[in-house]
């Protein structure tokens, strides 16, 4: 299973986003994978492509790709908040956003990670895909 991060689906999504071409590759090689994202991913990725001033019809397109789809498992995350705010205070130096996504890639046992944000590397017991 391959965990979906927000920053793969900015460039998934955006024709003019810096690893858009590279986020058509990946996409390429786990389309017939099982998926998965986290409810917070999904609500970060539609609050930036708000902020990046995407209209109503590419968001909604996002939104239902993401909730619609066969092959993506969506996590309820919100059991996992105390245990990334944890990770956030006391154990590292990335958002909270990020270790929410380890955390429930952790407790899911997803060990590969689609992504262009070099925070996750500071994990060693997870893989992201094409690592810069």
């Amino acid at each position: 299973m391959i965990f979906l991060e927000t920053s793969y689906l900015i460039n998934l999504n955006i024709a003019k986003a810096k690893f858009h071409e590279k986020a058509k590759e990946i996409e390429l090689k786990i389309e017939n994978k099982p998926k998965a994202i986290s409810e917070m991913v999904v609500y970060e990725t539609l609050t930036v492509l708000r902020k990046l001033n995407q209209n109503e019809t590419v968001i909604k397109k996002v939104y239902n790709n993401i909730t619609d789809s066969k092959d993506i498992t969506v996590f309820e995350d919100v059991l996992y908040y105390e245990e990334a705010l944890d990770y956030t205070l006391n154990k590292n130096n990335i958002g909270f956003f990020d270790n929410l996504s380890y955390i429930v890639m952790q407790n899911n046992n997803i060990k590969t990670i689609a992504s262009f944000d070099s925070d996750f590397d500071i994990f060693t017991d997870i893989k992201r895909i094409n690592q810069e």
